[in-house]
């Protein structure tokens, strides 16, 4: 099972490295804009275009696992750190499950969203140039997917009890941050 884990951990590690190379790509696009249209009165046509429907939901969507494949998300467990420790890996179990459910119907809409925007074809017009704008709402559900899935896999995980392989950071027994590695 850890092979599998590593697989989604390095499609999470992918998706996060393209999120960062759309930030690079986006703030040389910005700046490039506002030199040339500073110093010789020429803009880049479509930057607003590209930020806005490509760059940051790049940056915003695609890497959304990344927080689960490090266990960081913000937990809230005023009731249940008072529980039996069998208890408490129960109810994870069972809060992995209900997240993977919700963000894999958010998947599944989004995806049938994206599909009637590449069946209509959807555009955008600046400066009397026609840009496609559907291929960016494929994103959106790219990323609720992987996070879907790492959400399966840790349900799947603690239901058998096998090592994830996803490299989280987990707390110890003394409540210390520590890198789980796979075995």
């Amino acid at each position: 099972m850890t092979f599998t884990g590593r697989v989604l951990g390095w499609l999470v590690m992918a998706s996060t490295a393209i999120g960062a190379a759309a930030v690079m790509l986006m703030m040389l696009q910005i700046v490039a804009d506002v030199l040339l249209k500073n110093l010789f009165e020429f803009p880049l046509p479509a930057t607003t275009i590209f930020v806005a429907h490509y760059y940051m939901v790049v940056v915003a969507y695609l890497p959304v696992a990344l927080a689960e494949k490090l266990n960081s998300h913000i937990t809230v467990e005023i009731l249940a750190q008072h529980f039996a420790r069998r208890y408490r890996v129960w109810l994870t179990a069972v809060m992995w499950l209900a997240s993977a459910v919700v963000a894999g119907a958010i998947a599944h809409r989004l995806w049938l969203e994206a599909m009637k925007k590449y069946d209509f074809g959807t555009f955008m017009i600046e400066q009397d140039v026609t840009f496609m704008i559907w291929p960016g709402y494929f994103v959106l559900p790219l990323g609720f997917g992987l996070f879907a899935l790492v959400l399966l896999y840790r349900f799947a995980c603690a239901v058998t009890g096998a090592a994830s392989g996803l490299g989280e950071v987990v707390d110890d027994v003394d409540g210390q941050r520590v890198h789980q590695q796979a075995e």
